[in-house]
């Protein structure tokens, strides 16, 4: 690398320009390796897996009326109305529906009188058939009976009737093997429920928490003033089951009926917010390289603008062409380099910073590596045309007084 010692007393003597653009590559890696790593976490966010039926399901909530036991026969009676449409495949009443922002949660513990407890969940009570109607995969233990199905007035968690778990839930809990949670008892704030299941997924309440994967179901039905109903429906056509539905439950003077959705539409309303944040920051992060990339290439141009008669004295000299466009390639990549590492250490001091004030995740190593190799590819393919065509330049036409 004969050219690397003029190269680096050139840098040396024209401080600024070579400084400024060491600072906006930095600069440009701090905010890209930070912002980029936000997208992806968005993006896992939006895209997570529900493991619902999500395009055959809607819901609806009913009023119930009359006394208790009115109340119960009203419900299930029109349940099984429900069911016996061509257009529905399963119908099961639902203590909360996902990414409905409504529910309820536990601390979950190992032991009963542990102190602090394992990690907080949000639970499902419903029909014995919520499993079936939800289009959740069991992939451990076993599912409801309709011997377990308990109809309450009331939460009633303190029998241990048993509940099934989804997977990432299991694995809080074990770590080392998520399949010992089968059998074993876990502790909902203080009452005991044994696992008897796991599912590979199922989506939570709320699109806006952190553990809305953590999830349990049990087989309660809860009889109160106002029930949800989750329905599933047989064929394509939702627009005709729903039509059924509600014909079938609006038969009941007094029903009042809210928030019939599509599931579909209850998933895109509870991220609609996350989705705008989403597309406004891979907006930002592809204006930043393309503007990254713009500056790289105009202050490349303009360096080797204002050295053509330097460029002209050693063409004259014997200098090949591909020795000016090494010579620059070259030059670019220790200021790019200089910028890279000074990026390094401003995106760890950054990245901490958000970790510290906003409970985010910190940007893991590989990132810092995925990134530097972007931005120094971004970098010579900036300086690539000026440089060939700089080294185009006949000697006469570059020492030429303008």
């Amino acid at each position: 690398m004969k050219d690397l010692q003029p190269i680096i007393k050139s840098l040396l003597r024209a401080k600024t320009a070579p400084l400024l653009l060491m600072l906006q590559i930095a600069v440009t890696f701090t905010i890209l390796v930070n912002a980029v790593f936000m997208l992806l976490q968005k993006s896992d966010e939006i895209n997570v897996p529900s493991g619902l039926a999500e395009n055959e399901l809607f819901w609806f909530q009913m009023s119930l009326h009359g006394t208790r036991e009115e109340k119960k026969t009203s419900l299930f009676r029109d349940l099984d109305a429900i069911k016996a449409l061509d257009s529905v495949s399963g119908a099961v009443a639902l203590s909360s529906i996902p990414f409905s922002e409504r529910g309820a949660g536990h601390e979950i513990r190992l032991e009963r009188d542990a102190v602090g407890y394992v990690t907080k969940a949000a639970f499902y009570s419903g029909s014995y058939q919520s499993l079936e109607t939800m289009g959740l995969e069991l992939i451990a233990g076993e599912g409801f009976t309709i011997n377990d199905e308990r109809r309450l007035y009331n939460f009633g968690l303190d029998v241990p009737s048993g509940v099934i778990i989804t997977k990432v839930l299991a694995e809080q809990l074990y770590p080392d093997d998520w399949r010992q949670v089968i059998g074993e008892t876990i502790f909902l704030d203080e009452d005991a429920q044994p696992v008897r299941g796991v599912v590979e997924h199922l989506i939570g309440p709320w699109s806006f928490w952190k553990n809305r994967s953590f999830n349990v179901l049990f087989s309660n039905v809860f009889i109160t003033p106002e029930v949800s109903i989750l329905v599933r429906i047989q064929g394509d056509n939702i627009d005709k089951s729903m039509q059924d539905v509600m014909d079938v439950v609006m038969q009941e003077p007094r029903r009042t009926v809210d928030h019939l959705e599509v599931m579909t539409d209850s998933r895109e309303k509870a991220y609609r917010a996350q989705v705008a944040a989403y597309s406004t920051l891979k907006a930002v992060v592809l204006g930043l390289a393309l503007i990254t990339m713009l500056g790289v290439f105009g202050q490349t141009r303009f360096a080797i603008l204002k050295r053509r008669k330097q460029i002209g004295t050693r063409r004259a000299l014997g200098a090949s062409q591909i020795a000016i466009v090494r010579y620059y390639v070259i030059e670019n990549a220790v200021i790019n380099l200089c910028g890279i590492v000074l990026g390094v250490v401003l995106a760890v001091v950054a990245n901490n910073l958000l970790v510290a004030h906003f409970q985010l995740e910190p940007v893991p190593g590989l990132y810092l590596v995925y990134g530097g190799v972007i931005i120094f590819l971004a970098g010579f393919l900036a300086v690539l045309q000026p440089a060939i065509r700089a080294a185009s330049i006949s000697p006469a036409e570059a020492t030429r007084s303008v």
